[in-house]
């Protein structure tokens, strides 16, 4: 038996455009600087290092802030990578067990999950709070794992994040690299890239896995 596990930001949902809109109009007033190497990592790891000063209260507050400032300038724009929801459907057909496992709050999940009506399809949602460690540890994937009930060996991932794609290899996980918010060269060390799920087969899946 064999399990898949998707990423959320970058693999359900190409947004990492938005999320950078919303951090550095958000936090303009702050005078930070946004790379693309925090994609993937908590939100509470970002403000420690941003804000390193300040008490974990304000870093709460600040990453609250600026995800309901993200979920209102995307929700007009959301939609599945393409292929997505017909990956799903044929990974139910050939039951084979589907999770999310994120380090994004568990409000923006829920936004992705219920605006794109996908809920039904995962039989495990992990995020950030579940674990004590975040991405790039492997804690997330080795908890959907053990919640899904399959092996780590035996379980694939889509990543599109650096700290998530060594979050799934530390995990012992093959991984497939999602090209949406980086290029493809940074994404060398997954068994295969893709632009989006049309270049992939449940049989191929099974090839890499198994």
């Amino acid at each position: 038996m064999i399990a898949v596990i998707f990423d959320m930001d970058g693999v359900l949902v190409d947004n990492a455009h938005f999320h950078e809109r919303a951090f550095v109009e958000y936090f303009s007033q702050y005078g930070t600087i946004f790379t693309s190497e925090m994609f993937g990592r908590s939100n509470e790891d970002l403000m420690a290092e941003l804000f390193p000063n300040e008490s974990k209260e304000r870093h709460q507050e600040f990453a609250t802030g600026k995800e309901t400032y993200y979920r209102q300038i995307y929700e007009p724009h959301i939609k599945p990578v393409t292929g997505l929801v017909e990956l799903l459907k044929e990974l139910k057909k050939n039951n084979i067990p589907i999770a999310v496992g994120s380090s994004a709050p568990a409000e923006n999940i829920d936004f992705v999950l219920d605006k794109l009506q996908i809920r039904n399809y995962f039989d495990v949602v992990v995020v950030a709070a579940m674990v004590s460690k975040a991405k790039p540890a492997p804690d997330i994937y080795l908890k959907s794992a053990e919640l899904l009930n399959i092996r780590p060996k035996n379980c694939l991932v889509f990543e599109d994040a650096l700290a998530g794609i060594k979050a799934a290899l530390s995990a012992g996980m093959k991984v497939v690299g999602v090209a949406t918010s980086l290029p493809k060269e940074k994404l060398m060390e997954t068994n295969k890239i893709i632009n989006d799920f049309t270049e992939i087969t449940v049989a191929e899946i099974k090839r890499i896995t198994a």
